[in-house]
């Protein structure tokens, strides 16, 4: 069920998620890879924390 609602996350979420937790990078490596500032790779996985609870508990 957590990877459906994983999949259905828009992208740049999406692989936010899977780097942290899947592929166990730090942020700072995330934000390297991505070539994104650290700032932002914060926000997207706070975003997508977000994202991922209410899709668990029913909300979309």
């Amino acid at each position: 069920m957590l990877y459906r609602h994983i999949f259905k996350l828009p992208l740049k979420y999406r692989e936010v998620i899977f780097l942290y937790y899947y592929e166990e990078l730090t942020l700072q490596e995330i934000s390297d890879t991505l070539n994104a500032n650290l700032s932002t790779i914060k926000s997207r996985l706070t975003k997508a924390r977000l994202l991922l609870k209410d899709a668990i508990k029913g909300g979309k």
